[in-house]
């Protein structure tokens, strides 16, 4: 990875904290505090943790340029006052709403006890939706990490200071033969007996660097899909500064139907008829596992290595034995599978299978939601089931959420 002045290293945390994060803009981040009474101490420690570092995290300035700052530490009598608490801020203070510059961030804590992890009605999830529909970036903090932040404190000065628009890292080099990558998913809902959808993209450039988030605003029906994904695509692809014949590859957890590819084909062609597009289906739910016999391993087949399926299908470890981290989990290799849609004219040649085993595991490097960030699934992939997991429980809330249109640039989601 790629951090700060071009230093380059294998081990993220240690990069990190060695040489700061790749984008070094000096910034002012006024953070908001919210805690109940008993645990204003404990917030005030953190903060100040946030901002010296210790053991090797040397501090958000010197690793991250940005300074923390806070007036006061605003006390609620319980946990189940913080979002009432929330309204009134946003109401004496309407200026803090979109504010452009995402140079304030509510830090607040919330209980983990007695509720369940994805359980709509948690005061988690309603402070976040009104938040994230304000344009106010937010980091919400457990009981144990305000007790003992202890390695605990690099990991959330990245959520926090990347909400906040710092790049930390990127890929030292350009992806081959790639211009954008733009990673797919959907929520499902129930509405009034029938099962709803909203779509969304997260896209990201060649260097693994995140660009922005777009998503449909409205509902719809399962059978409307095409026209919705068109609709977003469009949207998406309009946005970026694209060259006459780019190479866009897009990325989904699930396989792309006939109908979902032609509708995603028409909407990029109205933009870059010269386009190549890459269709990239990765799955990891299937029966397929691969082991390494050599005695040097333990078993499991190293992460990058990949084996040849088809013409167009590999099976790649991104979870295998490595010289980094001893355990990433099951030896399950990722199925991945590809489309290429060539310009008109042009001749269709095979996917290079090489190229494509590079991009999938280069983009595993790039989880800016942890510093122990060599994760088993591209962040194209892991980055949008994360936004399909939160945006289904705000949906399960009732209504249709709609992130405000300042945090589309950012990863408001970590």
């Amino acid at each position: 990875m790629e951090f700060n002045s071009r230093k380059e290293s294998s081990d993220i945390r240690d990069g990190i904290t060695r040489f700061g994060a790749f984008e070094y803009s000096p910034k002012k981040l006024e953070i908001v505090p919210i805690c109940t009474d008993n645990l204003r101490a404990n917030m005030a420690s953190l903060i100040e943790r946030l901002k010296l570092g210790k053991y090797k995290y040397k501090g958000s300035e010197r690793t991250f340029s940005t300074r923390l700052k806070y007036n006061t530490i605003i006390t609620i009598p319980s946990d189940e006052m913080a979002l009432e608490e929330c309204q009134r801020l946003l109401r004496e203070n309407p200026d803090w709403v979109g504010n452009e510059n995402l140079d304030r961030l509510f830090l607040i804590h919330t209980p983990e006890q007695g509720y369940e992890s994805d359980d709509e009605t948690s005061p988690y999830y309603k402070i976040k939706r009104f938040l994230l529909e304000q344009g106010i970036p937010c980091q919400m903090v457990d009981t144990p990490t305000l007790q003992n932040p202890d390695w605990k404190d690099l990991n959330l000065a990245l959520n926090i200071t990347a909400k906040c628009g710092v790049t930390p890292w990127v890929l030292p080099d350009a992806l081959p033969d790639a211009d954008f990558f733009v990673g797919l998913s959907y929520t499902k809902s129930r509405h009034q007996n029938s099962q709803r959808l909203m779509g969304y993209a997260n896209v990201f450039n060649k260097y693994g660097r995140w660009e922005f988030y777009s998503g449909n605003t409205e509902t719809f029906a399962y059978d409307e899909r095409a026209a919705y994904f068109k609709s977003l695509i469009k949207q998406t692809l309009e946005r970026l500064n694209l060259q006459e014949t780019p190479h866009i590859y897009f990325h989904y957890s699930a396989k792309f139907s006939r109908d979902d590819r032609k509708a995603i084909l028409e909407a990029a062609r109205s933009i870059r008829p010269k386009g190549t597009y890459s269709f990239i289906w990765i799955n990891s739910h299937h029966n397929v596992r691969l082991y390494d016999s050599r005695v040097e391993t333990d078993g499991s087949l190293s992460r990058g290595s990949y084996v040849i399926a088809s013409p167009n299908k590999i099976y790649l470890s991104t979870t295998g034995y490595n010289l980094y981290r001893k355990a990433l989990g099951t030896p399950k290799v990722l199925e991945i599978n590809a489309w290429i849609e060539h310009p008109q004219n042009a001749p269709n040649s095979p996917p290079d299978l090489k190229a494509l085993a590079v991009h999938i595991l280069s983009l595993t490097k790039l989880n800016w939601s942890s510093t122990d960030s060599l994760c088993g699934e591209p962040i194209t992939i892991k980055y949008a089931g994360d936004i399909a997991y939160l945006t289904d429980a705000f949906l399960r809330q009732g209504s249709v959420f709609r992130l405000h249109k300042v945090l589309e640039r950012t990863p408001w989601f970590l």
